[in-house]
């Protein structure tokens, strides 16, 4: 089953890097990230980490009105971590969303 799952960053500081939990994988569960999307801003790069490592580094207007979704492939399992959040390279300071499209495998 696909799932959908949305966050809000804390408030965004210009030239530094705000991160979020967005999903763990509870025991029992096996679940799998295959999509990501934000409002497209120029100079807000989103960010993804699974556990330590960092798998997506791309300018959020990369997202646009004909592709609003960036294709995913992490799988997760028992223990596994997925954060989320933007750099943000001095474009003004608010709050923004990330959702993940997931299935619970």
């Amino acid at each position: 089953m696909l799932l959908y799952k949305r966050i809000e960053t804390a408030t965004l500081t210009n030239g530094k890097e705000t991160i979020a939990e967005i999903l763990t994988c509870p025991e029992g569960k096996r679940y799998r990230i295959v999509s990501i999307t934000t409002v497209p801003l120029h100079n807000m790069f989103l960010r993804v980490y699974k556990n330590a490592q960092q798998v997506v580094d791309i300018d959020s207007a990369a997202m646009t009105a004909e592709a609003p979704l960036l294709p995913m492939d992490i799988p997760l399992s028992v223990g596994n971590v997925c954060k989320a959040g933007f750099y943000n390279n001095g474009v003004g300071t608010a709050a923004k969303q990330i959702t993940i499209g997931y299935t619970d495998e």
